[in-house]
């Protein structure tokens, strides 16, 4: 029986860019963009609309390979003051709590730079992840965007780490 290698998060550097493009690149579905858009984003030359620079990007690993990632932003979208802008989590490793893991440490990052109304673009079409967010406190704000008003209240405090 093999024994479980524990969840190891850390933030992202530079050169950890082409490794989450690479764990996206196989499903190329939501939650990653282009290796060029990512690196641009985490250098700040990339702004998602009425994105602030301070951004910061964690990632899962499983002992030495990566299996999942998200990233965040300071924003003036929707009177918001931050937005989560990617989170993948490779297809063998969901529904094992690595999401989670990502999602609270975004969420502390959020909290240290007094952002406390964050939103989430996700499409219509993807259930799963319009689920997970709804589970961790997010709310409908209009057909492509989720939100959470106050996500220290809502998530941190609310035991959903």
């Amino acid at each position: 029986m093999a024994i479980p290698v524990p969840i190891r998060f850390s933030q992202a550097q530079r050169a950890d860019i082409a490794h989450m493009h690479r764990i996206w690149e196989v499903e190329k579905g939501e939650g990653g963009a282009s290796e060029e858009r990512m690196t641009a984003y985490f250098d700040g030359r990339h702004h998602p609309q009425e994105a602030l620079l301070p951004r910061v990007i964690y990632l899962a690993h499983e002992g030495e390979a990566l299996i999942g990632y998200i990233a965040g932003h300071l924003t003036r979208r929707f009177a918001c003051d931050a937005e989560l802008e990617w989170l993948y989590v490779i297809p063998q490793r969901r529904r094992c709590g690595v999401a989670s893991g990502l999602l609270h440490r975004l969420a502390m990052w959020f909290q240290e730079h007094h952002a406390s109304r964050v939103c989430v673009n996700v499409a219509v079409s993807n259930v799963v992840a319009r689920r997970f967010y709804a589970r961790n406190g997010a709310a409908v704000m209009n057909q492509h965007w989720l939100v959470w008003q106050d996500i220290a209240s809502q998530y941190l405090q609310d035991g959903r780490t």
